[in-house]
C-alpha cells in the first residue's frame, strides 16, 4: 500500500480499521492486502475504475461478505464478533442498485428502516417526518414507490436507510456519534439540486458524529463533500488520506488512467478537477 497505512487498535472507538483484507471469487482476487482506516465523524470516499474492488471492500466492511483473510475493527470491536442485529443499529447501507418488486407507499418503505430499530409508527412520528423532510419526499409519503421517477425512488431508498440509524434527537451535537452510513453511488440519478442538498446534509451529519463511506465516480463531488479519499487500483490500495493530498493529477492518472487539470473557481474554497482534452 502506498501512502498511509493503519494498524488495528482498540483505541479507535468510533473508527473502522481494516488490515490485510483479501477477498476472491472463483479464484479471481478482488481485494489484495487492503488496509486502511475510516474515522468516525468524517466523510470518506472510495475511488477507482470499474472492477477496482470498491463495492467488494464496502461489502466486507458491512459484513455482507466475509474476507478470506484480514482483520476488521468496527467501532473498536472485531466486526465478526458483532451480530447483524447489533450492526443494524450502528450502520446502514445503500447499495448501488435497489429493486422493489412489491407495491409500497413511500412512508411504508421508510418505516422498514425504523422497524430495524424496533420502533412502531406511533413511536417515531417526529423522526419519520424529519427523514422525509431531509430527503425531500414528504410530499410523496402516500405515493406508490413503483410510480416514482428514478431520482425519487433513490431519495426514498436513502430515507429508508437513514431511518435505520436515525437518532431520537437529530439536533444534538453528538446525535450520530457511533453511527455509519455506507453509500454506493448515492448521487446517481439525482438532479443537481438534490445532490447539493443531500451532500450538505452529509457534511452536517458528519459534524454531529456520523461516519460516511461513499463510493463515487464524480471527482468534483469528492472534492466538494469528502474529507478523505481512498484510491483503489486493481484490488489494491494506491493511496489514502485527506482529499487535498490524495486527489492530485498524478494520482488520478495513475488510478483512473485519465489526465486531469485543476481549476480554482473565483470565490470557491474548493478546486475543481476536469479531464484534459485531446486524450487517446
Amino acid at each position: 500500500m502506498k501512502g498511509s497505512s493503519a494498524q488495528v487498535s482498540s483505541d479507535f472507538k468510533h473508527d473502522i480499521v481494516f488490515s490485510d483484507l483479501n477477498y476472491a471469487i472463483d479464484g479471481k482476487s478482488l481485494l489484495e492486502d487492503v488496509s486502511g482506516r475510516f474515522e468516525g465523524g468524517r466523510v470518506h470516499s472510495i475511488l477507482g475504475q470499474n472492477g477496482a474492488g470498491k463495492s467488494s471492500l464496502l461489502r466486507c466492511l458491512t459484513k455482507e461478505w466475509h474476507p478470506i483473510s484480514g482483520d476488521i475493527r468496527f467501532n473498536g470491536q472485531t466486526l465478526q464478533d458483532q451480530s447483524y442485529r447489533e450492526l443494524a443499529l450502528k450502520r446502514s447501507v445503500l447499495p448501488q442498485n435497489q429493486e422493489l418488486a412489491f407495491s409500497f407507499q413511500v412512508e411504508q418503505l421508510v418505516m422498514l428502516g425504523f422497524d430495524a430499530q424496533g420502533l412502531a409508527l406511533n413511536e417515531c412520528a417526529t423522526q419519520l417526518d424529519d427523514v422525509l423532510e431531509a430527503c425531500d419526499i414528504r410530499h410523496l409519503a402516500q405515493r406508490d414507490y413503483l410510480t416514482l421517477s428514478g431520482g425519487e425512488q433513490k431519495r426514498a431508498q436513502l430515507a429508508r436507510v437513514l431511518a435505520q440509524i436515525w437518532p431520537q434527537n437529530s439536533l444534538a451535537d453528538d446525535a450520530f456519534t457511533g453511527k455509519w452510513l455506507f453509500l454506493d453511488e448515492w448521487s446517481d440519478g439525482l438532479d443537481l439540486k438534490h445532490q447539493v442538498c443531500l451532500g450538505q446534509l452529509l457534511r452536517q451529519w458528519s459534524r454531529q458524529g456520523l461516519g460516511v463511506v461513499m463510493i463515487l465516480h464524480d471527482l468534483n463531488q469528492i472534492m466538494q463533500w469528502a474529507d478523505q479519499c481512498l484510491l483503489l487500483k486493481a484490488g489494491q490500495v494506491h493511496s489514502q488520506g485527506d482529499v487535498s493530498t490524495v486527489m492530485t493529477p498524478a494520482n488520478i492518472e495513475a488510478v483512473l488512467g485519465v489526465k486531469v487539470g485543476i481549476w480554482q473557481p473565483q470565490g470557491s474554497a474548493v478546486p475543481m478537477l476536469f479531464p484534459l482534452q485531446g486524450q487517446r
